[in-house]
C-alpha cells in the first residue's frame, strides 16, 4: 500500500517493492543451497556452482522480464513501450538460460537436471510470494473494482493513479497467500515429492489464468488482430500460463510413462 515505509538510511529511503525482492531472492538462495545439498546430495563446491548458475540466470530473468514485457505493451501501443516488468517473462527466460548454462558449465557425473529442477522451483515460488507482497506495497499488479470485503484502496502508487479512492481487488496479496501455500504443499505434502516441477507449472498456471480475470493493471496485449469475440483469454500472461499447463501435462505423461514398466514389475512380484 505504501512504498516507503522504512525510515532513512544514509538520506536514502528504500523502496519497500526491493527489500521484499532482495528478501525473496536470498531466501530462495538458502532454501535451494540447503536441498542441493541435503536432498540431492551435492558437496558444498558443486551446489556453490549451481548457485552460481542461478545467479547469473537471474540477471538474464531481470533482461527477459524487461524485453518481454515491453514487446507485449508496444504492440497495444502501436510503438515502442518499455519499463515495467513481468514475472512469466522473467520466469521463462531464467529458466531457459539456466538449463543452457546447466549443460555446458555443469558437467558432474552425478547430475541430475530433473532432480535440480525439482530443488530450484519451491524456492522460485517462495521468492514469488514474497515479492507480491512488495507489489502490494507498491501499489502495482492490482486489481479491478469491487465492493467485496475483499477490496483495499490504495493511498499511493499506480493502483491509486487509476482508480483514487476506490476500492479495488488486492490481486498481489490473493497470489502472495496461494503461492505461500503451494510452497508449503511442495514441502510436506508426500504425494508431490518428485513432482514439484509439473505440481508448479500446472497449479500456477491454472491459478495465473483465473486471477488475470481480475486484474486492473494494464496487461498488454496478444494476438490483438482476432476479434475479442474469439480471443478466449484477454491477456499474454493468460496464454503464457496455458503453455505452462500444457508443459506440466506432458511432463506428467512423460513421467508416468516411463515409470509404467516398473509399476507392472512390482504388480507381478
Amino acid at each position: 500500500m505504501y512504498p516507503y515505509l522504512l525510515p532513512e538510511i544514509f538520506k536514502y529511503t528504500i523502496p519497500m517493492y526491493d527489500l521484499m525482492i532482495v528478501i525473496g531472492v536470498v531466501l530462495m538462495i538458502f532454501y535451494v543451497a540447503n536441498r542441493f545439498e541435503k536432498d540431492n546430495g551435492y558437496t558444498r563446491k558443486q551446489a556453490n556452482k549451481l548457485l552460481v548458475l542461478i545467479g547469473a540466470s537471474l540477471i538474464i530473468a531481470l533482461i527477459s522480464s524487461f524485453l518481454i514485457d515491453g514487446i507485449f505493451h508496444s504492440i497495444k501501443e502501436g510503438e515502442l513501450t518499455f519499463g515495467s516488468l513481468t514475472f512469466l517473462g522473467g520466469l521463462i527466460g531464467g529458466i531457459a538460460a539456466f538449463l543452457i548454462l546447466l549443460k555446458y558449465f555443469f558437467k558432474e557425473d552425478n547430475k541430475d537436471v530433473k532432480q535440480i529442477m525439482n530443488s530450484i522451483i519451491p524456492g522460485i515460488v517462495l521468492a514469488h510470494a514474497i515479492g507480491r507482497i512488495g507489489c502490494f506495497f507498491a501499489g502495482c499488479c492490482f486489481g479491478i473494482p469491487t465492493e467485496s470485503f475483499l477490496g483495499v484502496i490504495f493511498p499511493h502508487g499506480h493502483a491509486h493513479d487509476l482508480y483514487p479512492d476506490t476500492s479495488i481487488y488486492p490481486t498481489q496479496l490473493i497470489e502472495s497467500f496461494f503461492l505461500f501455500s503451494l510452497f508449503i504443499s511442495l514441502n510436506y505434502i508426500k504425494g508431490l515429492k518428485y513432482k514439484e516441477v509439473e505440481t508448479y507449472l500446472i497449479g500456477y498456471g491454472i491459478f495465473r489464468i483465473l486471477i488475470e480475470f481480475i486484474r486492473g493493471d494494464d496487461r498488454g496485449s496478444f494476438l490483438s488482430f482476432i476479434s475479442t469475440e474469439y480471443n478466449v483469454f484477454p491477456t499474454p500472461s493468460q496464454y503464457m500460463s496455458l503453455l505452462m499447463i500444457i508443459l506440466g501435462v506432458y511432463l506428467l505423461y512423460r513421467s508416468h510413462k516411463k515409470n509404467m514398466p516398473q509399476q507392472l514389475a512390482d504388480h507381478s512380484v
